[in-house]
């Protein structure tokens, strides 16, 4: 089945949303760049909450300049509570095209170190990809997300690793488009779009009588929305929320508004993607697209 994890979701959230879903778990990614007391809470007393872990290096953060992490933290890290996950990735400190070199440097090092971290790929058009599936020794291979841009690029990639050993599973970084999983046999995902909706007061909806999923802003002024965007004030489907809302969480229009605000939309946006991977598996059967 594919997966889509939640990434860096936060341990309030998750407690509110396994107190609604006790038997409908998200997956999590968790970063080493990010969250840290949260996470090693969700390898331990809240690991019943949680479906699948996999762990991400924390590269991003330490690229984009948050986080100091280097790949001796992360070995150590790894070290300790790579056995509690269920993959973790390579310490990817280059975003570039060019960045193979020391990918693969610090992906040695891990395997040196007695980890067995998944590579993560770059460049979909050099010897990236020819270099990890030849070497016959990762099940799992990684899309980089700064290379996840075009769709078509996105399809090549997939497709080449899959004709190259038909048995390695794929994960996407970063993403996690209705309109390219259900196309391609990735086999997992991720997405902070949980929080980054919420946090700008947006929730995510999926519209039964249309058939798409809509973007509802719910507090702020009113305005000019973006296609697929609208404020909650003057949705023409503004019923069916409110009853998807109050059937499934409890919630009102209020609970959105009051103090735990972007924690409820964030609780909404967090079953959503749960609901996503759903939707993306029956779309995929329909096609005849693998499951993985």
């Amino acid at each position: 089945m594919a997966e889509v994890s939640q990434a860096s979701l936060y341990r309030n959230v998750l407690k509110i949303y396994h107190e609604k879903f006790p038997d409908d778990p998200p997956n999590v990614l968790v970063s080493l760049g990010y969250n840290m007391k949260d996470w090693l809470s969700f390898l331990t007393s809240d690991r019943h909450m949680i479906g699948k872990i996999i762990g991400d290096s924390g590269a991003y953060s330490s690229a984009q300049g948050t986080s100091n992490i280097t790949v001796e933290d992360v070995i150590f890290f790894f070290e300790r509570y790579g056995k509690a996950l269920n993959w973790y990735a390579n310490f990817d400190s280059n975003f570039s095209k060019h960045g193979f070199e020391d990918n693969i440097a610090n992906q040695l090092k891990m395997e040196r170190a007695g980890l067995c971290p998944v590579p993560v790929i770059h460049n979909f058009f050099t010897r990236e990809i020819e270099y990890y599936v030849a070497s016959g020794r990762y099940d799992w291979l990684a899309l980089g997300s700064s290379q996840s841009t075009n769709f078509d690029d996105f399809r090549f990639a997939v497709h080449k690793i899959k004709r190259l050993n038909p048995d390695i599973k794929i994960h996407w970084f970063g993403g996690s488009k209705y309109e390219w999983m259900i196309k391609v046999p990735v086999a997992s995902c991720d997405t902070t779009s949980w929080a980054r909706t919420g946090q700008f007061g947006k929730i995510n909806f999926r519209n039964h009588q249309t058939g798409k999923s809509d973007l509802i802003y719910v507090g702020g002024r009113l305005r000019k929305f973006k296609k697929g965007e609208h404020h909650f004030v003057t949705y023409p489907w503004r019923k069916d929320v409110e009853d998807y809302l109050y059937q499934n969480f409890k919630f009102t229009y209020r609970d959105l508004l009051g103090y735990n605000d972007k924690i409820n939309m964030q609780v909404v946006n967090t079953r959503f993607f749960v609901e996503l991977e759903k939707r993306i598996n029956q779309e995929r059967i329909r096609r005849g697209i693998p499951l993985e």
